[in-house]
């Protein structure tokens, strides 16, 4: 085994401290163990290399500031090597009462109905995960009783590179693991609750061939609510590289998205005139709009944001046609108020349980059709009405703990209330009192933010947003973002922006904080994807997407409140990773033309979703053919909602 050499780099004068009295207080040095991680004379972890026949590694460190260090590792064959499999860990010297996979698995993912992966383990082998799957690039943390260790890697510079992450907490201790080349053991997670047998890739070496890894490891004293992992985050972000994507400029991305609304998703079916929840290709090769569950008031088909959008479409364009449109749609749907207060949110649906995601979004969104209409000459109180019918209805239903609930049968009995989906109303209540000046809105918004809010702190996560899954995500948690900011704006109280940030550095441990690399014939590589800048799903749907636009306006706001430009550069990424392939009505994926204004839904980064083609995913490749009406509406309401374009 060749010896190990060790370079230590002094840091430079020029960086910051992390924190007051910090200065040399962390040290990563040589023992005959491997490299220590140290504050003081407390061991915290230990960076090792298995002894491997064949191979010789050595460590270089570099101390990038007083919490953080680089271990670059280079593992030299000095043999031939047929199949090679290389491996390298951090040991967190300690047990972790919670750990994380950014965007992958919270402390296990015990929490949900979902058959996601469940715990470390998989029938007692540890469970390895394709990097791929991360948000951070092979990133892991674990806390500890007085630690926090964070580990990540620089993103792989070719296919050839990509390696596999293993978390395994333990009674004392917690290895942060990386494995080369790629695998995924014993199962691999291959679309919505559903496993396959797990792959081991092997790779050969030639003698004297080299293979680098760039470990970064990042170390904090712990703090409550999990707030330790901030440190991490930040200085993640920071080293991320920043690539520059290329997309319409907002004007366009307005008239391309209006024109969508107005020649793809329109619909007029008997009484009801309003929008479709998408398009699917039919085997001619048109589009056509999805033939069941095909009116929605929020969540995929938003039909409010949509119908908002066109009202201010004429005030900004004078479009006649959008505004005939925007009103039909807004007087379609406030029919659909039920004498308890509750809404029906699936048009084509009118018996099947009302979701809090989509009630809270009806009633926002018909708070602000009220003051649009008003605005394009139109007076319609019953807007107000059904808002303030929903608002009313989940007051009453309330729960002692202050808890609202995740969907009722129309009739308005409650069939579940798990998860942090409830605070989706939790803005509207908010409205409701700003316009009203009722305090027994204020009360019970404040009790249940507080009720989820406490969730987030307590269990480092938020829980059942997606509607289509039922497992930890980070959809539940833009509600509670927009709720802290709507109660600042409303009282000023510094609690509530303080809550702002903790919900926003969660949120950030779904964004992709790299482009990752995947061959030239790959679909990703053919149309210049990059990964960078969009978030995952959830723990139970590991694809991309682009719902982050959504919260793209209240990190805008975030940077300004806060003097933190972090929160503008995220907006930035999310806003140009969100808007590619969006279609300027030329623009052939899987062979097909796409009309103006549409997007598809999900962009498979990993090896997840990636099984037998169907409508939605028509040749099984990692761009899906599903032209869901959300991601341009969210896209209009981002841009309905800020004043300035062009920090875009």
């Amino acid at each position: 085994m060749m010896k190990k050499l060790l370079i230590l780099v002094a840091i430079l004068s020029s960086l910051p401290l992390s924190g007051q009295g910090e200065e040399q207080r962390w040290t990563l040095d040589e023992s005959a163990e491997g490299l220590v991680l140290k504050d003081g004379e407390t061991s915290v972890g230990l960076f090792r290399v298995p002894a491997l026949a064949g191979i010789a590694h050595r460590e270089e460190v570099e101390r990038l500031d007083e919490r953080t260090f680089r271990i670059n590792c280079t593992f030299t064959a000095t043999e031939n090597l047929d199949s090679t499999r290389l491996e390298a860990g951090f040991v967190h010297l300690s047990s972790s009462p919670f750990w994380m996979i950014p965007s992958v698995s919270y402390n296990g993912n015990g929490w949900g109905r979902g058959k996601e992966p469940k715990g470390a383990r998989e029938n007692g082998e540890w469970r390895t995960t394709a990097a791929r799957r991360t948000s951070i690039p092979g990133a892991m943390y674990s806390e500890s009783e007085r630690f926090a260790v964070a580990t990540w890697t620089e993103a792989p510079r070719g296919d050839r590179m990509n390696y596999s992450v293993s978390i395994r907490p333990d009674r004392a201790q917690v290895g942060h693991n990386y494995i080369w080349p790629e695998e995924e053991m014993p199962l691999t997670y291959v679309s919505r609750d559903r496993f396959e047998p797990g792959y081991r890739n092997r790779a050969s070496l030639r003698k004297g061939e080299s293979l680098r890894l760039s470990l970064y490891v990042h170390v904090c004293p712990m703090q409550e609510g999990h707030a330790a992992m901030r440190s991490f985050l930040d200085k993640a972000w920071e080293l991320a590289p920043k690539p520059e994507v290329d997309v319409f400029p907002p004007e366009k991305v307005w008239e391309l998205g209006v024109r969508y609304a107005k020649e793809c998703l329109w619909a007029e079916e008997g009484d009801y005139k309003g929008f479709s929840i998408g398009l699917l290709p039919e085997p001619d090769g048109t589009w056509q709009q999805r033939g069941g569950g095909k009116y929605e008031i929020g969540w995929c088909g938003q039909n409010a944001s949509y119908a908002i959008t066109l009202l201010q479409d004429y005030l900004k364009n004078g479009s006649r046609e959008s505004l005939e449109k925007g009103m039909a749609a807004l007087d379609t749907w406030s029919r659909c108020g039920l004498p308890n207060g509750l809404f029906t949110v699936h048009y084509d649906s009118p018996d099947g349980p009302v979701d809090a995601c989509n009630l809270g979004t009806a009633a926002v969104n018909f708070f602000e059709a009220y003051d649009v209409a008003k605005e394009c000459g139109y007076e319609r109180p019953e807007y107000e009405r059904v808002a303030y019918g929903i608002c009313d209805f989940v007051v009453k239903d309330q729960q002692e703990n202050g808890c609202y609930a995740k969907g009722w049968n129309p009739d308005g009995s409650c069939i579940y209330r798990e998860g942090t989906i409830g605070c989706f109303l939790v803005p509207a209540i908010i409205e409701a009192y700003r316009r009203s000046g009722n305090e027994a809105y204020l009360r019970s918004a404040r009790k249940a933010y507080a009720h989820y809010m406490t969730e987030l702190r307590e269990q480092g996560f938020t829980t059942a947003g997606a509607l289509d899954t039922w497992c930890i995500d980070k959809e539940s948690s833009i509600s509670l973002l927009r709720s802290a900011l709507r109660f600042h704006r409303l009282t000023g109280e510094k609690a509530f922006l303080e809550d702002a940030v903790a919900v926003s550095y969660y949120l950030s441990t779904w964004l992709w904080h790299y482009d990752g690399v995947y061959p030239a014939e790959d679909a990703f590589s053919r149309y210049g994807l990059h990964t960078f800048g969009f978030t995952s799903v959830s723990v139970q749907h590991n694809h991309l997407d682009s719902y982050a636009l959504y919260w793209v306006p209240e990190w805008v706001e975030l940077s300004e409140l806060t003097g933190d430009r972090q929160w503008l550069e995220k907006a930035r990424a999310i806003w140009r990773g969100g808007n590619q392939l969006l279609s300027d009505g030329t623009l052939r994926v899987n062979g097909l033309v796409r009309p103006a204004g549409s997007q598809n839904e999900a962009f498979f980064e990993c090896g997840w979703g990636l099984g037998p083609a169907g409508a939605y995913n028509r040749e099984g490749g990692r761009i899906n053919d599903w032209l869901v009406a959300w991601p341009g509406a969210f896209r209009l309401e981002t841009l309905r909602h800020l004043d300035n374009w062009n920090i875009l």
